[in-house]
């Protein structure tokens, strides 16, 4: 139940056998190195080929940064030598590339931001040349308040054209006339001076086979990053692997301590290794090499579940990595998540629908991947709890009146009982959910309980947890009648917990309660759900038996629309809700978290 057990070893070696133990080291994967301390040992140094290394791995990331994701990869690989004698030379190539592609893509926007404006003077009855007036007449472009002008300017002196989107006004060149227009204008349309006289629909055409040309470029440009990307992307992805391989190895040296003659290197593997570790070390140095096990402080954390608790791992990782001195509470979540988010679910239909869900995410989100197992098993325990509720999509699944029957007049599941009917059962699903809060919470303290005794002895955990199981049978037997043997417990749990945990234990008194009574939230949901679907029923159920094929239409997309926002609901809810009860409720009483992740020598590449 607690993570895998850690030996903390040395490593000392003379300094000629350094570069042999660090191939063998990272070969094993299996020494979760520790950074060097100490003033009488100096850090150690990488070895002379880190510098170049990391140059030429920047360089490489650079360039697959900088081209696109190849849409088919070519035949042909290239070896490490090929891929950095030509990455310079490709870099350049790529830039000089990315460049004209920027350079293309401003004409584009200048050349669109062009059309649009002029676009909105589509309509008028006026060569672009009209527009920049003449000696005698002058022209506005814009939004104008033909009112006002109306008012203000006599019809001798201007003349108004209208556009798509735009007013032209021209107007005689004296001094009260421009004035009085001007004070019209509330936006201004500004044309750029172009070589070119004719209506202005013949240059919007022009602008838009000059923007075709610039795309066609940036096209062709495009396609020209795309072919380097085939022929060298996976290469150079290839070659920034194994040249990270050969940086981290050259930069161990770093974390080890070091003499004129010796080093030095500290760190953690699991116990079980140390034999193997041992011996692989011998071999290579041909016993040239002394390790040693020493006390440490602060171990890595290395869960140590079987394959079907290990996708709950995750879920813990989403709180904290347990610390190395507790149990590994991703046991208990794989024993009560899925039965939380299977009963708030608790429909075969929307089961079935959220496992698929989360196994297409699974395959393509592979990150993700041990999220989407360990939702992939809450809602198979969905599905159990929907032939419990006997639910298909909200509707009954068994006994007379099932869909099934409704829909085909088959009898076929007409005598499989509902175990449990949500609809009449409300009263006694909020019970069953206190029910469940008491025995999770109370899980919480006996984990605490063994964290606390197998840490600290029995009399620390009698004191801090077992004084929570005391407090709560006396409460008990003072309910029940049991007067003054309940409160006799309960002062002596209360001083228990004092001692134990200090004022701080007997403040958290009251939060046991609050803590039972969340739990009510996994009925609430159910309940709710119920709801909704009955609400999308009363909506739908008209529509469907009509005998209108529009109105049946009208009822079956209503009907899948609301389907998919119940089991999004349904989904979020049952996750949140669920794991919030772990993190929050259960959690509070036992978990210390903060440990740290076991990362091995080499397990990253």
């Amino acid at each position: 139940m607690k993570p895998l057990e850690m030996t903390k070893i040395s490593i000392t070696a003379p300094k000629n056998q350094l570069r042999r133990v660090v191939e063998g080291l990272y070969e094993l994967q299996l020494m979760d190195i520790e950074d060097h301390e100490g003033d009488v040992i100096e850090s150690g140094k990488p070895f002379e080929e880190a510098e170049q290394l990391s140059e030429t791995i920047v360089d490489i990331r650079s360039l697959i940064s900088k081209l696109p994701e190849q849409d088919k990869q070519s035949t042909q690989t290239k070896d490490l030598g090929q891929v950095q004698n030509k990455a310079t030379e490709l870099e350049e190539r790529v830039e000089n590339i990315q460049k004209k592609i920027d350079s293309l893509s401003n004409q584009s926007e200048k050349l669109d931001d062009r059309i649009k404006t002029l676009e909105k003077l589509e309509g008028i009855d006026l060569n672009y040349e009209d527009l920049s007036g003449t000696q005698n007449l002058g022209a506005v472009a814009g939004d104008l308040d033909t009112e006002k002008l109306k008012k203000e300017c006599s019809e001798d002196d201007y003349k108004l054209f209208k556009g798509k989107k735009a007013k032209v006004v021209v107007y005689r060149k004296e001094k009260d006339v421009e004035e009085t227009v001007n004070s019209c204008v509330e936006s201004r349309i500004s044309l750029p001076e172009l070589d070119y006289e004719g209506p202005i629909e013949g240059l919007i055409d022009k602008k838009k086979e000059e923007k075709q040309k610039v795309e066609d470029q940036i096209r062709e440009k495009e396609d020209e990053l795309m072919n380097i990307s085939r022929e060298w992307r996976g290469s150079l992805v290839t070659a920034e692997e194994f040249l990270s391989q050969k940086v981290e190895k050259a930069e161990a040296p770093i974390n080890f301590g070091t003499t004129e003659n010796a080093f030095i290197a500290k760190g953690w593997i699991p116990s079980k290794k140390l034999d193997e570790l041992k011996e692989k070390m011998c071999d290579i140095t041909d016993g040239k090499i002394y390790v040693e096990e020493e006390e440490g402080e602060n171990p890595p954390v290395e869960y140590d579940n079987g394959s079907i608790v290990e996708p709950f791992e995750s879920l813990t990782d989403l709180m904290s990595r347990p610390s190395y001195n507790e149990v590994d509470p991703s046991i208990i979540i794989f024993a009560t998540f899925p039965i939380f988010f299977g009963a708030m679910v608790g429909d075969i239909g929307y089961g079935l629908v959220s496992f698929a869900a989360f196994y297409i995410a699974m395959k393509k989100i592979p990150s993700s991947s041990m999220v989407m197992k360990s939702m992939m098993f809450s809602s198979a325990a969905s599905i159990l709890f929907g032939f419990v509720f006997g639910e298909f999509f909200g509707y009954k699944a068994f006994s007379s009146g099932n869909i099934f029957q409704v829909l085909t007049g088959s009898n076929i599941l007409e005598n499989i009982p509902v175990l449990f009917d949500k609809s009449v059962n409300a009263k006694n699903i909020l019970y069953a959910s206190a029910a469940a809060g008491l025995v999770h919470v109370n899980l919480g303290y006996l984990t605490g309980f063994y964290n606390k005794y197998t840490n600290q002895g029995i009399s620390e955990a009698i004191l801090s947890k077992g004084s929570w199981f005391i407090l709560q049978v006396s409460v008990f037997l003072a309910a029940t009648g049991s007067m003054v043997s309940g409160l006799t417990g309960i002062v002596s749990s209360i001083a228990m917990m004092t001692k134990g945990n200090g004022v701080k234990g007997v403040v958290m008194i009251p939060t046991l309660l609050t803590r039972i009574l969340s739990y009510l939230r996994i009925g609430a949901v159910i309940i709710a759900g119920g709801v909704l679907i009955k609400v999308l029923m009363g909506m739908t159920n008209p529509l469907l038996t009509s005998g209108s094929i529009i109105t049946t239409i009208f009822g079956i997309a209503i009907l899948l629309v609301g389907h998919v926002f119940i089991t999004m609901i349904k989904i979020l809810q049952g996750f949140l809700q669920g794991i919030r009860l772990h993190y929050a409720e259960m959690f509070g009483t036992f978990y210390e978290g903060g440990g740290k992740k076991y990362a091995p020598f080499g397990a990253q590449h």
